[in-house]
């Protein structure tokens, strides 16, 4: 039972669900397009986790809330529309 609980104890570290973009991207054919990015970040908004590209501003947005949803998490929402 210690060792369950060292497991799921809180650690003190600060992290939130970021939902960031539109950035400048590339496709295949050299077009610049638009992309969106969602990742589990720290306090510094620095990823602790690995970053989703997303090229839809409404998937990357439902991929994010339900992300923050499920894992507790603040949601970051600093996304527009392209």
């Amino acid at each position: 039972m210690t060792i369950a609980a060292k497991e799921f104890s809180n650690t003190g570290l600060w992290r939130g669900v970021y939902f960031d973009g539109p950035q400048s991207d590339q496709n295949q054919e050299g077009d610049e397009i638009p992309v969106w990015f969602v990742y589990i970040g720290d306090e510094e908004a620095e990823p602790v986790s690995n970053l989703t590209k997303f090229h839809s501003f409404e998937i990357a947005e439902q991929h994010a809330q339900h992300l923050a949803r499920t894992r507790c998490l603040d949601l970051i929402h600093e996304a527009s529309p392209a």
